[in-house]
């Protein structure tokens, strides 16, 4: 017979209370290591000045501009494609035939069925709005428009605002179908040549660029190199910045409306952590660590910042009066939760006010 027995192991009173005493403990020291410092700056931590490089970028939403061509059928019938959506065409191909139905002699004479009505108004007066069946221009062929190819043309550069763009509406029409009305669209063509993108920044990104500067684009499809042709202030918040383009884009022939990464130039000095910095009294600085152990304000010129991080000028620089300021040297050691120390030393200033004051009505 098989007898089972549960064992209890039984913990003393005592040695409980030190189990409860060394986790309480256990506790306390991370509060202090972790949570404390989050809190305040009681433990002091560091960084040292090196030269470094930063390549300076933006994030956005652009707008392409290509020029495009957009054919319309001559006459009602069937429609025959000989080539297919994204094919890449030279000048005078040919597109589509249209069986039956009797050729318009007059360009622009056929009535635009309602289903293309609004895209086809915005492009009245458009140059390259032509009757034919084969591609007006060399690029790729493409079976969608906008009715934006007027408006967001290389002819029209000068002229495009950001309140306009952000107003259009930028819905794509399908032009695939198996027949058509006289005067309805047919295809487009973009052009593969040169091609072009204006977007806005605002004062502080456009500080950071400059007109006739190389650039790199990161697009939805790709990335591709670009220059920097024009920077206009456009109103009190946003300059307009014009980019042109030579690069293969993937979806250049269907995009209109991109968000992008614009990556500029790289600019070399000390590399400090933005957290470092704070403004005393209106003056951006950091605190330096001095042979003592204090540590003293001291003030700072940015260069260029990425929002993270800044390069500033080393030893010395000119303020707005033209006057000599002693600024960060290079392995300087610099305090990285300033703000306590900022705190601490607006404090005292303040006390040592009142206590003046104090002084002052005494007398």
């Amino acid at each position: 017979m098989v007898y089972n027995k549960t064992m209890k192991i039984s913990i003393p009173k005592k040695t409980r209370k030190y189990i409860l005493i060394y986790l309480v403990i256990l506790l306390a020291l991370y509060l202090v290591i972790i949570l404390v410092p989050k809190v305040t700056d009681i433990f002091e931590t560091t960084e040292t000045l090196e030269p470094g490089n930063l390549t300076l970028s933006c994030e956005g939403t652009g707008y392409l501009v290509k020029r495009e061509a957009i054919a319309t059928a001559d006459r009602a019938g069937d429609i025959d494609y000989r080539l297919d959506d994204g094919t890449v065409v030279g000048k005078d191909w040919k597109i589509l035939t249209i069986n039956s139905g009797e050729a318009i002699q007059e360009t622009g004479s056929g009535n635009v069925s309602s289903a293309f009505a609004s895209q086809m108004n915005e492009l009245k007066g458009f140059d390259r709005l032509v009757e034919t069946n084969k591609s007006p221009i060399s690029g790729i062929l493409c079976l969608s428009f906008d009715g934006n190819e007027k408006y967001f043309s290389p002819e029209n550069l000068d002229s495009i605002t950001r309140e306009e763009a952000e107003k259009r509406s930028l819905k794509k029409k399908s032009l695939s179908r198996s027949n058509t009305t006289a005067g309805d669209p047919l295809f487009k063509i973009t052009s593969d040549g040169t091609w072009y993108m204006v977007c806005w920044l605002k004062e502080k990104e456009r500080e950071n660029f400059d007109e006739g500067q190389e650039i790199s684009l990161s697009l939805p499809e790709g990335d591709v190199q670009g220059k920097i042709i024009g920077i206009k202030k456009e109103d009190k918040k946003y300059y307009r910045l014009i980019i042109s383009s030579n690069w293969g884009y993937k979806d250049l022939a269907e995009a209109r409306k991109v968000d992008f990464t614009m990556s500029g130039k790289d600019v070399s000095g000390l590399l400090i952590d933005n957290g470092c910095i704070v403004r005393k009294h209106g003056t951006q600085g950091v605190y330096v660590r001095d042979k003592n152990g204090d540590y003293q304000f001291t003030p700072i010129q940015v260069i260029s910042t990425d929002g993270s991080h800044s390069i500033v000028t080393g030893t010395r620089f000119y303020d707005d009066k033209g006057k000599t300021v002693i600024t960060v040297s290079v392995y300087d050691e610099i305090l990285k939760n300033p703000k306590g120390q900022l705190k601490r030393e607006l404090k005292e200033e303040q006390k040592k006010k009142e206590e003046k004051q104090t002084e002052t009505k005494e007398l």
